[in-house]
């Protein structure tokens, strides 16, 4: 969706609460979208290994992600628009539906 001045590597800002403690709010800001996703998808991983500290490998799927990202209290982006001038609120059903384009796209570049 690079409508307007949304190109998908504008600056983004992921914002994220892993719990109902105040303490546990962040953000991170990365140059792109993609960036972005992957860092989400980083801290799935992460949580995953310390879950299965035995196992040598690890698998998911999109659906585990987002379930992931639902038992989070919050998990939104601010992505800037330089037609706008601004950052744009996205949600996490947004996340959800980028995270899926992000990695079909990772897996066509891998299948090349």
């Amino acid at each position: 969706e690079a409508s307007r001045g949304m190109a998908d590597e504008s600056h983004t800002i992921l914002l994220v609460q892993y719990n109902v403690q105040l303490g546990s709010r962040c953000y991170h800001d990365f140059e792109g979208r993609s960036l972005a996703l992957d860092y989400l998808l980083g801290i799935y991983e992460k949580e995953l290994k310390r879950l299965n500290p035995g196992s040598k490998s690890i698998t998911y799927d999109i659906a585990d992600v987002h379930g992931y990202l639902d038992q989070l209290s919050d998990v939104a982006c601010l992505e800037f628009d330089s037609s706008l001038g601004a950052y744009v609120p996205r949600r996490k059903p947004w996340l959800k539906d980028q995270l899926i384009k992000h990695l079909q796209q990772q897996a066509e570049e891998d299948g090349e």
